[in-house]
C-alpha cells in the first residue's frame, strides 16, 4: 500500500489513515486516466470513423462524483480546504484554539450529514431499482454506492481528526494549532510541491 503520500507525518490520524486515502487517491487516479483516454477514442473515432462510443459522457459524469467524495478526505488531510484566518493574529490563542476545534468538529458533521442522506438516496434507488434513461440504463446504485463510498471515508477521516482535536483541546492546544489550524505559507508551499523544492540556505543551515 502506498505511504502517508503528502500527509503531515505529525498528525497521527494522517498517519494510521494517510496510507488507505492515499491508494483510494491514486486509484481515482488511474480512474480519470481511463475516462480521458475513452473520451480522446469516442473524438477520434466520431471524426474519422463516423461512430462513437456511447455512455462515455455518462461515466465521467459519474466519475466526477465518484472522484470528488474521495478527494475530500485528501484535501482534509493534506489541510487544502479554504480557511478565513485573517482575524487569527488579533485573537487570543484559547479563541485561535476554539475557532480550530470548531472547523473540526463541524466539518465530522457536515460529513455524516451527507452520509446520512446519501444513504438515503441510494436506498431510494435500490427499492425502485432506479436505471440511468440514457442507452446504458446504467443501474443507479452502481456510482451511488461508490459515492457514498467516498462520502463515508471522509466522514470517518473527519470524525477521526474531531476526535483527536477534542483530545488536544484539553491536553496540548499548541499542538492542535499547529496540527488543525490554517497552513502558515510555508506549509502551503510544501503542500503545492510535495517537497519537491530544494532546501533554500537558510534551511541548510539549521
Amino acid at each position: 500500500m502506498p505511504g502517508a503520500g503528502p500527509y503531515d507525518s505529525n498528525n497521527p490520524v494522517a498517519r494510521v489513515l494517510g496510507p488507505a486515502v492515499r491508494w483510494f487517491q491514486i486509484a481515482c487516479g488511474w480512474a480519470l486516466m481511463a475516462i480521458c483516454f475513452a473520451t480522446l477514442y469516442d473524438i477520434v473515432a466520431r471524426r474519422l470513423f463516423g461512430h462513437s462510443v456511447q455512455g462515455v459522457n455518462e461515466l465521467g459524469a459519474y466519475l466526477l462524483a465518484i472522484v470528488s467524495a474521495f478527494g475530500f478526505s485528501s484535501a482534509l488531510l493534506q489541510k487544502a480546504h479554504s480557511r478565513v484566518d485573517f482575524l487569527y493574529p488579533y485573537m487570543s490563542p484559547l479563541a485561535v484554539s476554539i475557532l480550530n476545534l470548531a472547523t473540526a468538529v463541524s466539518l465530522a458533521v457536515l460529513a455524516a450529514i451527507s452520509v446520512w442522506q446519501g444513504w438515503h438516496v441510494l436506498d431510494e434507488s435500490l427499492l425502485f431499482d432506479s436505471r440511468a434513461a440514457t442507452p446504458l440504463q446504467t443501474p443507479m446504485w452502481i456510482p451511488q454506492g461508490l459515492w457514498l463510498a467516498g462520502l463515508a471515508l471522509f466522514a470517518g477521516v473527519s470524525g477521526a481528526c474531531a476526535v483527536h482535536a477534542a483530545l488536544l483541546f484539553v491536553r496540548d492546544r499548541k499542538r492542535l494549532d499547529a496540527l488543525y489550524g490554517p497552513l502558515t505559507v510555508e506549509g502551503q508551499i510544501e503542500v503545492e510541491t510535495q517537497g519537491t523544492l530544494p532546501p533554500t540556505a537558510e534551511g541548510k543551515a539549521s
